[in-house]
């Protein structure tokens, strides 16, 4: 990490674990460190950084599980970044100071006739919170409303996921110079820079624990094949960050890597990591249901050799 990556760590750190339970966190870590804003130019209000600061962010808040909605505003600003520049200038600025909370719905099909729009979409982020429900489909940008809401099956209660059905609903107002391309490619690198925060922490608290749980009158941690079993999931977090460069590689490896360590955690944790008291299990739902957002790994695998054979 660079010095300002590091101090952008240090901010985001320091706030969860003095609110991470204040309703207004995601309007602190807006205004005080511009988390919402970091990827979009100082003209629209942001604070014209890289994705490389936002993984930083992102692998912060999947350490503690937090559910502010920072991939979803990731993925609208990089949707607004490609429209027009009335659009951009409307939208922008009170999604970077988080006083707006905008949903997207761009994992799906649609057919545009006129000012209406039909189809689905699945995996949109932050629709409760959400004051506007914005579709990237066929080149163009539209605000819909209104739409049906499914809630969708997820073994993440922390992370609430939603099937938007268009039927027929009319278009509020449409940009169709949209020509941002890969989103989904933004959202696999997003999700795996999350993963890798997770994992992390996850392997941390299990290490913590080994070192304080006793079995036959010494640590768990004093034997060997624990031992064994933690290095080999400490090298597995390391090659999952080294991985982040490629967003599908990094969407398989991360997410085989936080399931692998999750597991480990609940085994190692024992009977209390079934507790709804311990995090254990939600650290375990989190890498199960975050490997099926937006394409299970396998599909990225296939995409993946897809583009070996293409080359």
């Amino acid at each position: 990490m660079t010095e300002e990556q590091q101090a952008l760590r240090e901010s985001v750190r320091r706030l969860l674990a003095g609110h991470g339970d204040d309703p207004g966190l995601w309007g602190r870590l807006c205004k005080e460190i511009g988390v919402a804003g970091l990827t979009v130019p100082e003209e629209y209000g942001g604070s014209g950084a890289t994705f490389a600061e936002a993984a930083v962010v992102l692998a912060e808040l999947g350490a503690v599980l937090n559910p502010v909605p920072a991939i979803g505003s990731l993925l609208v600003a990089h949707a607004l970044l490609g429209a027009g520049p009335r659009t951009r200038t409307e939208m922008l600025p009170p999604l970077c100071a988080g006083d707006r909370v905008v949903a997207l719905a761009w994992n799906g099909t649609a057919r545009v006739d006129g000012d209406r729009i039909t189809g689905t979409f699945s995996d949109v982020l932050d629709v409760a919170e959400a004051d506007a429900l914005l579709v990237a489909t066929g080149g163009e940008l539209l605000e819909v409303s209104p739409a049906r809401l499914e809630s969708q099956h997820t073994l993440d209660l922390s992370r609430p996921l939603t099937i938007v059905h268009l039927d027929d609903a009319p278009i509020v107002w449409r940009d169709a110079s949209h020509t941002v391309p890969g989103l989904r490619d933004l959202a696999c690198s997003a999700l795996a820079a999350e993963q890798v925060g997770t994992a992390e922490r996850a392997l941390q608290l299990t290490v913590e624990y080994v070192k304080v749980r006793h079995q036959f009158g010494r640590p768990i941690g004093s034997f060997q094949v624990l031992q064994h079993r933690l290095a080999d999931l400490y090298v597995r977090v390391q090659a999952a960050r080294s991985a982040l460069d490629d967003p599908a590689v990094a969407r398989v490896w991360c997410s085989e890597t936080l399931r692998a360590v999750a597991a480990e955690m609940t085994q190692m944790h024992g009977g209390i990591a079934i507790t709804w008291e311990h995090d254990a299990h939600r650290y375990l739902r989190r890498a199960w249901a975050s490997a099926d957002l937006f394409g299970p790994p396998g599909e990225h695998l296939a995409r993946l050799a897809r583009n070996f054979l293409d080359t």
